[in-house]
């Protein structure tokens, strides 16, 4: 409507001639919370939370789309070299990647007994790209604290393969405001060392808790012999001092009380809502493992500089004067080794030790030394259950359901089946087959492969690019982009990926009419339009946390819409191509994505369909 003026007098009226009605739905709610059947036990990352018996009707209606998960996730430095750190660790030395659920590796779902969700290696990728095209501005404004959800920037990303304050490899952890652009012809660094993700991820940080010499913030609410109290009585995060570190030392523990809410690990929760016995049983792996970095304080000496300066106005008139180079305190950094031995990606970044940064004066000035961190649920490799018992509340992993007590159930016992759409994804992952190592020209590597004849009813396929490792990094190899405590991928992709001829086919039709080959086509055409409202058609609401800039250069997740030319009850097989025209070797991801249904009785938590199976009844 092009007259706005009329459409808002229009609705000024409407709301004039409306009386408000009274809306009573519900007479009571309460949290019912359901521990883990783990029994203590942590070391596999595998936990099963088993809510069968607890969730029941006698409860009221479980909305299981409010249902989130609450446990202690720990992430703990420790000196393993040979030398004593020059100064302690601090809380900004350390952060979680950007989104929470990326410290979930893989999900399995059952209801009423069925296996609902099955396992999926890199699954859990998908719900980076959910959170990419499907979140607005005001839910990573208000929910960001506790999804750790502050996007990365794509022009502070930096690579060198060599050991520097930044790390080895492509790196993103940089925080200096103050730093200049690059525009010098030499082009040699990231276009500003600033990333302006990572600094909001730092200022995240837990709340420090030093028992001996320092109030929290130095407030007088939070004093020394008080804060390990309130952290434990109010289920905050916290960082524990451990002071300047000897050899084989802790140097610090981070303590991140986590929430994950159900509908950022998968799309089925927000369809599961208002059920009497939902029958629940989560398997959850959890990303595990420790790196090991060799750090060397690289310190530069200051210096004395002579020059002139004019006094006044006389050009003529000038004197000599003297200026100071302040030294540059600094720390350079390599990845040493990585073990995941659960999981797949390294949740946690590592700050840069450029000069005035958070790691800059750990390191020792002699050789030999390094620090590692080791991180996991409750626990980890350097840090067991007992040591953290006084700074949290509860010692496992917790699902909290919402229930709902009804005025008037009658319209859910009448209808009581509901059926339910709901996306689901198959991942599959690539290494060097577009491409290995890096040259100086495009290395014009073709990618095509064919997945099986499995898939029903596929809405779209989505390609991540990652780099090829081979020859990343200064020493070690095959260690994957996002097992770098530097980079922020999983977040981001391969920076500067460059794919052309791209081409997707589900059976015997291509979802293009021709390949796709520039850039604005990928991004208009399928990348802008994924998970926007109405398509991405209102300019006047929308989601979506990627602009094109960030696709271009950080995040080209290529989409290929293919809801228009699959068939529900039709098996299809998938046939991914395009040529990968960058200089560097790629790593690939494919993720299919496809609707499945499920229908089940709100009454008794009974499945009574899914995957279109019928369940015979007795």
């Amino acid at each position: 409507m092009t007259d706005s003026t009329q459409l808002s007098d229009a609705y000024l009226l409407d709301s004039s001639l409306k009386s408000e009605p009274e809306i009573r739905i519900s007479k009571g709610k309460k949290v019912i919370t359901v521990n883990d059947g783990n029994n203590g036990s942590y070391n596999s990352g595998l936990v099963t939370i088993d809510s069968s018996n607890q969730l029941n009707g006698s409860n009221g209606w479980a909305s299981l789309k409010e249902g989130y998960l609450s446990f202690p996730y720990v992430v703990t430095a420790k000196n393993t070299g040979t030398q004593t750190f020059s100064a302690p660790v601090n809380r900004f030395c350390s952060t979680l990647q950007t989104g929470i659920w990326n410290l979930v590796s893989d999900l399995e779902v059952e209801l009423d007994g069925k296996s609902i969700l099955t396992s999926c290696d890199y699954k859990m990728f998908w719900n980076n790209l959910r959170a990419q095209t499907e979140t607005s501005l005001g839910d990573m404004y208000k929910h960001g604290a506790e999804t750790n959800l502050y996007p990365d920037d794509w022009y502070s990303i930096n690579y060198t393969k060599i050991a520097a304050v930044s790390g080895d490899g492509y790196s993103n952890n940089q925080s200096d405001i103050n730093e200049q652009l690059d525009a010098t012809l030499g082009q040699n660094q990231e276009s500003r060392a600033c990333n302006s993700g990572f600094v909001a991820k730092l200022n995240n940080a837990p709340m420090v808790v030093d028992t001996t010499t320092n109030d929290s913030f130095s407030w007088p609410s939070l004093r020394k012999g008080a804060s390990a109290s309130v952290v434990q009585h109010t289920d905050r995060s916290a960082f524990i001092e451990k002071g300047t570190a000897l050899a084989q030392d802790i140097a610090g523990i981070w303590i991140h009380m986590v929430k994950i809410r159900l509908t950022d690990l998968h799309p089925i929760f927000k369809d599961l809502d208002l059920c009497a016995n939902p029958k629940l049983k989560l398997k959850l792996r959890f990303n595990t493992g420790t790196v090991e970095l060799d750090i060397k304080r690289d310190d530069i000496s200051g210096n004395l500089t002579t020059g002139t300066a004019t006094l006044g106005t006389n050009p003529n008139t000038s004197t000599a004067i003297a200026g100071v180079t302040p030294p540059v305190v600094q720390t350079t950094m390599k990845i040493s080794s990585v073990s995941v031995p659960n999981g797949n990606v390294v949740p946690i970044m590592v700050a840069s030790g450029a000069d005035k940064q958070p790691m800059s004066r750990v390191a020792s000035l002699n050789a030999g030394c390094k620090i590692s961190f080791s991180f996991g649920p409750l626990r980890n490799a350097f840090t067991e259950l007992s040591d953290i018992g006084q700074y949290i509340p509860y010692s496992i992993v917790r699902l909290h359901v919402p229930f709902y007590d009804l005025h008037d159930p009658r319209s859910i016992v009448s209808k009581p089946v509901k059926t339910i759409k709901y996306l689901d994804c198959n991942a599959s992952y690539f290494r060097g087959e577009a491409g290995k190592g890096n040259d100086d020209k495009q290395l014009n590597a073709t990618f095509d492969r064919t997945l099986g004849a499995t898939y029903k009813n596929i809405k779209y396929v989505a390609v991540l690019p990652f780099a090829e490792t081979t020859d990343l990094f200064a020493t070690v190899t095959n260690v994957e982009q996002f097992q770098s405590p530097f980079d922020s991928a999983p977040w981001t992709y391969m920076p500067g990926a460059s794919m052309r001829n791209f081409q997707v086919t589900v059976g015997n039709t291509t979802v293009f009419a021709k390949t796709h080959e520039y850039d604005y086509e990928s991004f208009l055409e399928e990348f802008s339009k994924l998970g926007a409202i109405n398509g991405d058609v209102t300019r006047e609401m929308n989601t979506g946390l990627i602009d094109f800039n960030k696709w271009t250069f950080a995040q080209r997740a290529m989409i290929a819409d293919c809801s228009r030319i699959t068939e529900k009850d039709v098996p299809a097989s998938v046939r991914v191509s395009f040529t990968n025209n960058c200089s560097q070797g790629m790593n690939v991801l494919v993720l299919v994505v496809y609707e499945r249904e499920l229908s089940i009785d709100r009454l008794t938590g009974e499945v009574e369909r899914w995957d279109l199976i019928i369940k015979r009844k007795k």
